[in-house]
């Protein structure tokens, strides 16, 4: 094996181990934000049930009723809907 094969040969064999580290890396740091993003998915969803609760009280009957009351509102009832005769 001449001296410039040999120097070829650990070059690319350089590159190589250099090229495998730096892959190795990018894909730790991708795993990474891929744990975050599902955190932060996780956490966006809770939030979200929360406000679909507090959307489902706010639409209850009796909690319209309070409100409407506590503003000085009065409900009337909605008049029945003439059918056709």
């Amino acid at each position: 094996m001449t001296v410039p094969r040999a120097l070829l040969i650990l070059s690319l064999m350089i590159a190589i181990g250099i090229a495998i580290v730096v892959i190795r890396g990018e894909s730790a740091r991708t795993a990474n934000r891929i744990q975050q993003l599902h955190a932060e998915s996780i956490d966006l969803e809770q939030r979200l049930w929360s406000a679909e609760i507090d959307l489902a009280r706010l639409r209850e009957p009796r909690a319209i009723r309070e409100r409407a009351h506590k503003m000085g509102l009065s409900i009337v009832p909605p008049e029945p809907i003439a059918g056709p005769r």
